[in-house]
């Protein structure tokens, strides 16, 4: 008898699930209904000269943008803006702003558009925007470190004066971040009626975390799109985001399984984009768990992690390993090896042993008579990756959980302080204070472990307020440097970014930041 391998396994279901819905499909034309493919239950209505289906993991779960995660879904489908916006080549270029200008090291204006307008017909003028920064300042954690420091004045209608308590920061990268967009906040954003923003399209009809629909903005001040309706899907399951692409259901699919790449590598009618991002996976540690609280563990975690076997399980060989956090950023290429070069099993046997944690007859190891144990936490695309780092782990006498699920799960432990271990990807890409404070500083929001060191509090604090750029790269270099030896997290490699994308669609940007860049005003059918 022939024995199935996991990936044969997700193979044939992935066949079996397309020959079911190739059958209900045709079953559907026979029949003349709609039918969608599908977790969801929105009607398929679709036009496909005029009407653009746009599917991914997840998209906002409250129609409020400032309520994570929200902001870089509406940017990403086009209802939405942020002052700047990062081209592919990785330059600032004016968005919903008109431009900026940098008046001496502390000080920026920034020129907004007389022409633009919310989707209900109000001015964006100085007033309104800053009433909009200063309302993610208030609500939305994720936006904080790209607002820390800054103060807005408005000066004339048409003009903001900011202030930086950092000298040569470069505000417009900052004021570019996904979760920034500019919203009317004097509306309640609680419903779509009450909801009000600036992009090409608007949100006409909106179910939280399953689907979204827009229509083209009458008010835009840009250049109209071509297609005139966008509907947003979140399709949780990775395979049936593939298939919609492949039955020709949706036009643009996000996040597609790298196990899923090969199948859609062979559809003609299907253009695949791939790219690692600027962004590392990472594995956060709970440091108020006592087991972690012993640098040598942490270190043997690092070292007993085989990088390439995780790109190669994990992200189907398309990533590169990378053992600190920044060096997924093109700057910071040359740290990917510099403290953990190799896997090095034998080292962090040694470790584990010199902390007390010793192996019995069962093979695992203990001290005190407490079981060395932990809880891995994944989601999204990861389930593979997890499954690779229980078998690496194991390997060292670990006993490892592996709980993979949606992401609320993770952040409901992480508010209960119930647990050990979890995997995500924050962006590398951007003002490195702001990053590296977000990751290593006590009040980071990307600090999940609750480190404090403060040696790397005091170099946070230097480059804060260095005057060059050159002495910027070296204080950020040295701090990656020092927090991958100290292993508060584990760092992987980039996450690889695959769009799948309908042949026919023409104009689709593929970008570095993929995640909030999908629709734009060029796009249309062939």
């Amino acid at each position: 008898m022939k024995i199935l391998n996991s990936y044969s396994i997700k193979q044939l279901r992935f066949w079996l699930l397309l020959m079911i819905i190739g059958l209900i499909l045709c079953l559907a034309g026979c029949t003349g209904q709609n039918s969608m493919v599908n977790d969801n239950t929105l009607e398929d209505t679709t036009n496909k000269n005029t009407e653009l289906v746009l599917v991914e993991r997840e998209i906002s779960s409250n129609y409020d943008p400032n309520f994570y995660p929200g902001s870089n879904h509406y940017i990403k489908n086009g209802s939405a803006e942020a002052l700047f916006k990062v081209d592919e080549q990785g330059v600032v270029q004016p968005s919903l702003a008109k431009g900026f200008e940098r008046i001496d090291k502390h000080t920026w204006h920034i020129l907004l558009r007389p022409e633009a307008k919310f989707w209900s017909g109000v001015k964006i003028d100085s007033e309104a925007v800053i009433a909009s920064l200063e309302r993610s300042r208030a609500s939305n954690i994720r936006a904080l470190p790209m607002l820390e420091g800054l103060t807005f004045t408005p000066l004339e209608e048409w003009r903001i004066k900011v202030d930086t308590e950092r000298s040569n920061l470069f505000v417009p990268l900052n004021l570019s971040y996904m979760e920034l967009c500019i919203i009317n906040a004097d509306k309640s954003h609680d419903s779509v009626e009450t909801m009000d923003m600036s992009g090409m399209y608007k949100v006409v009809e909106f179910e939280p975390k399953k689907s979204m629909i827009l229509e083209i903005n009458d008010n835009y001040y840009g250049e109209k799109p071509n297609i005139e309706r966008i509907i947003h899907e979140a399709i949780s399951d990775q395979e049936t985001r593939s298939l919609a692409v492949l039955s020709q259901r949706a036009d643009i699919a996000m996040q597609i399984s790298n196990e899923s790449i090969a199948q859609l590598k062979m559809d003609e009618n299907v253009i695949l984009y791939s790219a690692p991002a600027s962004n590392t996976g990472t594995i956060y540690l709970n440091l108020r768990k006592a087991k972690f609280e012993d640098i040598r563990v942490r270190q043997a975690l690092a070292w007993g992690l085989d990088r390439e076997e995780l790109v190669l399980l994990g992200s189907e060989g398309l990533s590169t390993p990378t053992s600190t956090w920044l060096s997924s950023n093109p700057k910071y290429k040359d740290q990917r090896t510099k403290i953990y070069s190799h896997y090095d099993f034998d080292k962090a046997e040694d470790l584990l042993e010199a902390a007390g944690w010793v192996k019995r007859d069962d093979g695992m190891r203990y001290k005190d008579d407490n079981l060395l144990h932990i809880k891995l936490m994944t989601w999204g695309q990861d389930k593979a990756l997890g499954e690779t780092i229980q078998n690496q782990w194991s390997k060292l006498g670990i006993s490892v959980e592996v709980q993979y699920g949606d992401y609320s799960l993770i952040m409901t432990a992480r508010e209960e302080g119930e647990w050990d271990a979890s995997i995500e990807a924050w962006t590398t890409f951007g003002d490195e204070y702001a990053l590296l404070s977000t990751q290593f500083s006590p009040e980071g929001s990307g600090n999940y472990g609750g480190f404090n060191n403060s040696q790397i509090n005091n170099m946070l604090e230097e480059l804060k307020n260095a005057e060059t750029e050159q002495r910027k790269v070296e204080i950020a270099t040295q701090i990656d440097s020092l927090a991958a030896e100290l292993a508060p997290s584990i760092y992987m490699y980039p996450r690889v970014e695959t769009t799948a994308v309908n042949k026919r669609l023409k104009g689709f940007q593929v970008h570095f930041r993929q995640f909030e860049n999908a629709i734009n005003n060029q796009l249309r059918f062939e």
